[in-house]
């Protein structure tokens, strides 16, 4: 059996976790050594694309061993859109999703800045 085959991902808090499907049990998991809580995520064939806070990282999907990063120095935050064909993601119910929690962790980040 493939690791693809028995893994799923999760990602929050800065951290990305790699679950067995079959039982719920931690696989790997990875810290973002940069960026904030919010993190997005998309699966990319052999690839995890992790974008938090304007920084962007690849991560074998296997063992979560980072392959690259790319800081997008000067470029600003804000809400992120990850897309690769190879993902499936150019599905509009996968888009929408997507959007609709980026805009919402967008705006809780937002809530919790005003009342500091």
């Amino acid at each position: 059996m493939q690791f693809s085959e028995y893994a799923t991902y999760i990602a929050f808090n800065g951290r990305v976790f790699a679950l067995d499907r079959r039982d719920g049990s931690i696989l790997w998991r990875w810290t973002t050594p940069k960026g904030g809580n919010f993190v997005i995520l998309l699966p990319d064939g052999d690839q995890l694309l992790v974008c938090s806070d304007g920084y962007l990282w690849a991560l074998r999907a296997e063992d979560g061993t980072p392959l690259w990063s790319q800081p997008f120095k000067g470029e600003g935050t804000g809400i992120p859109f990850l897309a690769s064909p190879r993902s499936g993601s150019e599905t509009v119910t996968t888009a929408a999703m997507a959007v609709l929690a980026a805009t919402a962790a967008e705006e809780e980040r937002r809530r919790q800045s005003s009342t500091t």
